[in-house]
């Protein structure tokens, strides 16, 4: 099985692991999008967050052509934008490029049910063991008695922030996994508190302005 990045991983999760039905609307698919590439570009040291603004470390790309061209914005941006700023900016498109990748890597498909107005789109996996693995992540992560991984508690804590969070259920409420995320960010590097809180503001931005499309 191929190794998945941050952004693979919640697209499987926002994604139901049989089906391919997403499970949130499409703004909170694309934050969480948006949020889950910053993050692979931190976690890789590409990027670093400095008072609240992304800064590149490097020139060099991961061979993932959705990181590699958010990463390549980011580096042909001359002034430092903030998390804030490039999380909105990045959560319109990111969605269906991580869709059109995974789909050229064989690994989901596409499917269109037409409704009245509009197309919704399905991706049903074709390995199951790749679609359930962002879920069993996080629920090891969370509810697991070794240390987790930087990569298992970014992936639960985007999760959480963008709505998705019944992935502990039975095992743990939603006020469980509350105190859990709340903890564990306050555990977090500097770098990597920052990013999280920057995709935190722009969701509580998208409800505060009714922008749930």
């Amino acid at each position: 099985m191929r190794r998945l990045t941050l952004v693979d991983s919640l697209f499987f999760l926002a994604h139901d692991e049989f089906t391919g039905k997403p499970a949130l609307r499409r703004t909170g698919l694309g934050i969480g999008m948006a949020g889950s590439a910053l993050c692979d570009l931190l976690l890789a040291e590409r990027i670093t967050v400095e008072r609240k603004r992304i800064r590149p470390l490097s020139r060099r790309g991961l061979a993932h052509p959705p990181l590699d061209g958010v990463f390549s914005e980011i580096l042909r941006e001359r002034e430092r934008h903030t998390v804030r700023e490039w999380v909105t900016h990045l959560r319109h498109d990111l969605g269906e490029t991580v869709a059109d990748n995974l789909l050229a890597a064989g690994v989901i498909d596409r499917e269109t049910d037409r409704m009245p107005m509009r197309k919704n789109h399905r991706y049903p996996p074709r390995d199951l063991l790749m679609s359930t693995a962002a879920r069993s992540k996080v629920r090891a992560a969370v509810l697991g008695t070794e240390q987790p991984d930087p990569h298992s508690v970014c992936l639960a804590l985007l999760a959480w922030t963008i709505g998705l969070d019944d992935f502990c259920e039975p095992e743990l409420d939603r006020a469980g996994l509350r105190a859990w995320t709340e903890s564990t960010h306050r555990e977090l590097p500097k770098a990597l508190a920052e990013l999280i809180s920057g995709v935190d503001a722009v969701c509580a931005a998208v409800v505060y302005t009714g922008d749930r499309r």
